[in-house]
């Protein structure tokens, strides 16, 4: 792996996706969703909002014939759709709530040519967990691992033609809340994630030149009162105790926008698709 004036970008992805986990606000990637409801509050919510699912799907180079590998799979947002435009898809998911409900969705899709297998990227032996080679191989807002040149080259590894991975470019509107009420409510600064320039510097130290689009994508989260939407977010904030829920109380009556459907949180947000061939490095 090249260095550039001393800079390792795979230690600072490292360091960067490290403090963000040890803030704690959404939990270690592969612990958020354990449950079934969780989960399943995740997918109801991405049908809702379909933007992001419809930039991905427009983005992936997708035909009948291809075999299809989906790292953190979720509740199968994308695996299941994907699955009806391909010959078969493998989703990589190691929560246990979000694979309980992407098989429920597969069955509901009558989809029947997608595995999933229940291990964290990082712990897949790519000979015995998966039969690879993949036509294309792609990861949507799941890099949540540490070592993410490791892991890129997993993907590089097993894939036959394309690597696509979707993340987020700018700081995203819901770590906006965050920024501004962590300190509040922990005394301490809120860590973001690693964005889309780390994972671009830590391709080209790899001689891997990808390519890049953004877009803008509009989402609405609704709540039925006040009360819920409360509720729900105390784990995105850590909320701990009725102080902390007061504060968090406070600012979501004065973010959320109230309708005839009860309140409704607005936002937009940029996406970045990076993608390259593999065997088109230097």
């Amino acid at each position: 792996m090249k260095t550039y004036y001393g800079i390792d970008w795979n230690e600072i992805w490292n360091e960067v996706n490290g403090a963000n986990i040890r803030c704690e606000a959404f939990g270690e990637c592969a612990t958020i969703w354990q449950s079934r409801e969780e989960a399943r509050g995740f997918l109801n919510n991405a049908i809702k909002n379909p933007e992001r699912v419809q930039f991905i799907l427009e983005k992936l180079p997708l035909s009948p014939g291809l075999r299809v590998l989906d790292i953190g799979s979720g509740p199968g947002t994308i695996a299941v759709p994907v699955a009806g435009q391909v010959d078969h898809v493998t989703g990589v998911e190691p929560s246990p709530g979000m694979a309980d409900v992407m098989e429920e969705y597969a069955a509901e899709k009558g989809v029947d040519n997608l595995d999933i297998i229940r291990k964290r990227w990082e712990e897949i032996d790519l000979s015995t967990d998966l039969k690879g080679p993949y036509d294309l191989v792609f990861a949507s807002y799941s890099l949540g691992m540490q070592d993410l040149n490791k892991s890129i080259r997993m993907m590089c590894d097993i894939s036959s033609k394309w690597v696509y991975i979707f993340w987020i470019s700018g700081t995203p509107s819901w770590e906006k809340g965050l920024i501004k009420l962590w300190p509040v409510l922990h005394g301490k600064e809120f860590c973001c994630t690693p964005q889309a320039d780390i994972i671009y510097n830590v391709l080209y130290s790899m001689g891997i030149y990808p390519n890049i689009r953004v877009k803008e994508i509009e989402s609405c989260n609704r709540f039925p009162d006040l009360i819920s939407a409360v509720s729900q977010m105390s784990q995105v904030y850590n909320i701990e105790n009725n102080e902390q829920e007061g504060i968090l109380k406070d600012y979501l009556s004065e973010k959320l926008v109230k309708d005839k459907d009860g309140f409704a949180l607005r936002e937009t947000n940029t996406s970045t698709v990076i993608w390259w061939e593999t065997g088109k490095t230097v």
